[in-house]
This record gives C-alpha cells, sequence and structure tokens, in this order.
C-alpha cells in the first residue's frame, strides 16, 4: 500500500510537471493566474479519475475546496512546490532512505538547547502537568513514550509526541535540519498546560501533511 508522503510527493511532481508541459504546447499562459486555474481544474480532474491512492483523498479533497472558494486567489502552485522542495530536502525513497534514529533526535534536542529552548526529556508525561519554564521556549517529551519509540538499534519504531511552547517555525526548521518532519495535532491545548502538541513519526510517515519548513 502507498505510504501518504510517496503518494502526496507524486501528485505534486507530476501535477507541476504537467502544468509544465501544458505552458511549453502553448494551452496555458505562464501568468499566475493562469497557473492557478490550471491546477485547480487538475485537482478536481484527478479527483474524478481517481488517479491517486486513498491515501492522498482527504488532502486531494481540501485543496479542490480551496480552488473552488478562492478561485484565482488560490495558492495551489506554491504549496505544491513547498511540498516537493521538502520532500526533496530529505531521503523518501527506498526501503531505507526514511529510517530516523534517536541519534537524529539527540541532534535536535542540542540544537534546540543551542537556540535557548529547555529541552525536558526525563519525566513520564502520562496525566495533565503544568510545566513552568518563566517565559524560556520549551519542549517535552515523556521519557517513557521516547523509550518506547525505538528499538534496541536506535531505530524508531513507533510515534513520538513532542509538546511545544515556543517559536514553532524555529521548531519545525531546526527538525527538518536533522531529516525530522513534525505533524501538528493541536498548536495549544494538549496534556502539557500551555503546550502544543506535534508528533514524529518512523520513517517520516505521517497521514497528512506535515508542517512544512521555511524554504531558504
Amino acid at each position: 500500500m502507498a505510504t501518504f508522503y510517496q503518494e502526496i510527493y507524486k501528485v505534486v511532481s507530476q501535477g507541476l510537471q504537467e502544468l509544465v508541459e501544458s505552458q511549453q504546447a502553448g494551452k496555458t499562459p505562464k501568468n499566475p493566474v493562469s497557473e492557478t486555474l490550471y491546477l485547480n481544474a487538475w485537482v478536481t480532474k484527478v479527483i474524478k479519475q481517481q488517479r491517486y491512492d486513498h491515501v492522498v483523498a482527504k488532502t486531494l479533497i481540501a485543496w479542490q475546496k480551496q480552488a473552488r472558494s478562492m478561485g484565482k486567489n488560490a495558492q495551489l502552485k506554491s504549496q505544491f512546490e513547498q511540498i516537493k522542495a521538502c520532500y526533496e530536502g530529505i531521503p523518501h525513497e527506498g526501503e531505507t532512505a526514511n529510517t530516523l534514529s534517536d541519534a537524529q533526535l539527540t541532534a535536535f534536542y542540542e540544537q534546540l538547547e543551542e537556540q535557548d529552548w529547555l529541552v525536558t526529556t526525563e519525566h513520564e508525561v502520562n496525566r495533565k502537568v503544568t510545566h513552568h519554564t518563566d517565559g524560556q521556549a520549551s519542549l517535552v517529551v515523556c521519557s517513557a513514550q521516547h523509550a518506547a519509540a525505538f528499538d534496541e538499534a536506535g531505530e524508531m519504531v513507533k510515534p513520538l509526541s513532542l509538546f511545544v511552547r515556543g517559536d514553532v517555525r524555529v521548531l519545525i526548521d531546526l527538525a527538518y535540519t536533522q531529516g525530522l518532519l513534525l505533524y501538528k495535532v493541536t498548536d495549544y491545548k494538549s496534556i502539557v498546560k500551555y503546550h502544543g502538541e506535534y508528533k514524529l513519526f518512523p520513517r517520516n510517515a505521517g497521514t497528512h501533511l506535515p508542517e512544512l519548513p521555511t524554504q531558504k
């Protein structure tokens, strides 16, 4: 069965490629409005054709709704380009390419601490807790969940929750430099008071779009 990240990469890559081919054939003018209208129609067409695996169906329908409500102001081309660049920036093909390791996570924690984040990983988080940080950016990870998320070889085998209070853009971008994609659960309320919850998945294989890093 196709994984979400493999299939959504195929969707955006083929959508952008078919746009280029339409422009080269003289069917679609090279301007933002024409490009947007082309991709709006393209999304509806591939839904009707059932061209892609059902794992991306919700995302395609969301894009179709966006296209219908926003028309020429829909930002599908930039979204496609962002998603394509995101997945091209990390290994995403082959059996072992997307393996995530405990070492990557440790390096990520160290980067956050260098940015003056308070990283707390030594406690269990199994009930609603308050974590006082005096305004300092904060990342909390349950020690028991962390232990269960990695096998003896240090490879991620189960999802892991990160509880976050701080500049999420910094968090997402630093995670990405370590080859980690974050998936938002909630940006504010979670089991850790005033912290949002984001998840890491084995092989970066979440079931919806990850938080996209800032394009450099």
